[in-house]
């Protein structure tokens, strides 16, 4: 049976990157390359309450399990057993992949379709909103709002001062800033990224159509998936304290340069419990002292904090990226 083991980003808000073991008719996935949720995804034909009927019930996120070294294989309950058999053998077959290939993590970046938010004015990619592994799943998306996330608005500069009744927080002005750029009636392209990272226009929505196949340098698209560039100093410093908020994340990104990457790794000290547990999925570490520095204060932080939960952590469950597209 092929195996194919990539990864894909998880957008608007991004959170890191999911890595995927495949098998074609059954998915596992880990967001911190310990933990492993096992999917299995398919058409049954499922008994109803009377014996004598049959319907089909479509159940694309079966649970087959969670996975990891320490613990072995935990099994999920099946809401029924009719297909038991079948399901055992695609979740068995899918485990196999899993012991074979989960060391192997983090995996290469397979979501070169990518959409962007465009700048009002310029038409170029403004921030990025998804992306998919297979042209295929390019979708017309209803919103095309930009949005830092939950998190975000809870955690990131706490101390900054309310502007006024609809910004409370620093996160919800970021929020407002990047999509007041986009402009009161957005537009967002689909791009494919070559080798080179050029990007190709696609399709879009409110798009006009001379856009379509144009070819845009690497350099419009912002490296760290929102643009940098601002004019306000006001602006520009929020962004910029929200990619340093953000770089325990980023670091899992696969095509950053060195120099980029060590500025993050520095940034990203500060938050040393999401470094702990985002770093076996850096795919790169060029100031392995500062990784392991942060490390160290995770490990006493959380041996002083047994038994309370850190808010900085947050537990992204599966989204199945590559079938329905969060």
């Amino acid at each position: 049976m092929p195996v194919s083991c990539y990864s894909q980003r998880i957008l608007n808000p991004f959170r890191g990157v999911m890595n995927i073991i495949s098998i074609g008719g059954a998915d596992a996935v880990t967001i911190d390359g310990i933990n492993w949720t096992l999917y299995i995804h398919d058409t049954f034909d499922c008994p109803t309450d009377d014996p004598e009927e049959f319907f089909a019930i479509e159940m694309p996120d079966i649970r087959f399990g969670d996975w990891n070294k320490s613990n072995g294989l935990l099994r999920s309950p099946l809401i029924g057993s009719y297909h038991y058999n079948e399901i055992q053998a695609i979740g068995n077959a899918l485990l196999d992949a899993v012991l074979e290939h989960a060391d192997q993590c983090p995996y290469r970046s397979d979501d070169k379709y990518e959409l962007w938010l465009l700048e009002e004015h310029t038409d170029e990619p403004l921030a990025l909103l998804d992306s998919v592994c297979d042209e295929s799943k390019i979708h017309t998306p209803e919103n095309l709002t930009w949005e830092a996330g939950l998190r975000c608005k809870q955690e990131f500069l706490k101390e900054y001062p309310p502007i006024d009744e609809n910004t409370a927080t620093a996160g919800e002005l970021l929020n407002q800033i990047i999509n007041q750029r986009a402009g009161s009636q957005p537009s967002a392209q689909w791009f494919y990224r070559n080798q080179f990272n050029d990007g190709k226009g696609l399709t879009g929505a409110n798009l006009d159509d001379r856009l379509v196949n144009r070819e845009l340098s690497p350099r419009l698209f912002p490296k760290l998936l929102v643009q940098q560039q601002w004019q306000n100093k006001t602006k520009a410093s929020l962004v910029e304290a929200f990619i340093n908020w953000l770089s325990p994340y980023l670091l899992v990104l696969d095509f950053l340069r060195d120099a980029q990457r060590e500025t993050l790794e520095l940034t990203a000290r500060d938050q040393a419990l999401l470094v702990d547990k985002m770093h076996l999925l850096y795919p790169k570490i060029i100031n392995q002292q500062a990784i392991n520095a942060a490390r160290v204060e995770a490990m006493m932080r959380k041996s002083n904090q047994t038994n309370s939960k850190d808010k900085t952590m947050e537990t992204i469950e599966y989204i199945e990226t590559q079938h329905s597209l969060i």
